[in-house]
């Protein structure tokens, strides 16, 4: 009797267990990915919080961050390399570069790559504490010829933001410049009144230029959403299926909170809660 008492516990004790296993979530390893049969090319670029060199000169930021992430789940080896946006794109439509970070997808680069969405993003209007004081929106700074305005060459902003600015360059009140950290010192030494950028950007350069006291962020677009941005997978290297791995392997990052917590490591929680609506 007592052996039929403990063959029955034990199955039930082990029918108990396999119930729970069966019933607890995949782990995100479970995710299978083709990393193919070498390393795979990825590009970085040089962005405010999403990829720059602490003062012991290693690389850290969200970009950073999330491709260690999915190495780790992938199990694919990476061979990365820091280069300018412009030559990333270029080297992604010829093959050169396999993969990059942080891009935007539209009907041109569609061409020649896919896309996995990770965060969302829009542009905010940075304005000098003087001139904040008397402008408040695109229309009350349009509405004064003698305010300069500063971007960086080539960039898009969104379909209100470029409207204002396709106003302003009319004008001849635009001021170009050909990367984030020109435009930024422009803004510190008074040769701009103003200026759009993301949360991610602006807070690192305007830290890193003690320059947080001297501006007002505003926001002149409220309906306009943020733009998708995301990894970047050149179709000469992966098929349409492995994208569709590589969006499920970010997935899980979103699911499992991994994506909230990379972003809060560099950005208050209210800005890492709107980089997560994509």
């Amino acid at each position: 009797m007592r052996r039929l008492l403990s063959s029955l516990l034990g199955c039930a004790i082990s029918l108990t267990l396999f119930t729970l296993i069966t019933l607890l979530p995949l782990p995100s390893f479970a995710i299978s990915v083709d990393c193919g049969t070498r390393p795979i090319r990825l590009a970085f670029y040089d962005y405010g919080f999403f990829y720059f060199e602490n003062a012991k000169k290693q690389a850290q930021g969200i970009d950073k961050d999330i491709v260690d992430e999915l190495a780790k789940r992938s199990g694919c080896k990476f061979d990365t390399q820091v280069m300018v946006r412009a030559r990333i794109w270029a080297d992604l439509a010829t093959g050169e570069v396999d993969m990059s970070v942080s891009g935007i997808q539209n009907p041109e680069r569609e061409r020649f790559a896919w896309f996995a969405h990770y965060l969302s993003m829009k542009n905010y209007a940075i304005l000098q504490k003087a001139v904040a004081a008397k402008v408040h929106s695109a229309e009350q700074f349009l509405a004064q010829p003698q305010l300069a305005f500063g971007v960086v060459r080539a960039f898009k902003h969104g379909e209100e933001q470029d409207n204002l600015l396709k106003q302003l360059r009319q004008a001849n009140r635009v001021e170009e410049s050909p990367d984030v950290e020109s435009i930024f010192k422009k803004l510190k030494e008074n040769r701009v009144d103003a200026m759009f950028s993301q949360p991610a950007v602006y807070r690192k350069k305007l830290l890193d230029l003690n320059l947080e006291s001297n501006v007002q962020i505003q926001d002149w677009t409220p309906r306009e959403k943020g733009v998708p941005h995301g990894l970047i997978l050149a179709k000469s290297r992966f098929s349409e299926k492995d994208a569709t791995q590589w969006r499920a392997l970010i997935e899980t990052m979103r699911k499992d909170g991994s994506l909230k917590r990379i972003f809060e490591r560099y950005l208050p929680a209210s800005d890492a809660a709107k980089l997560l609506e994509y």
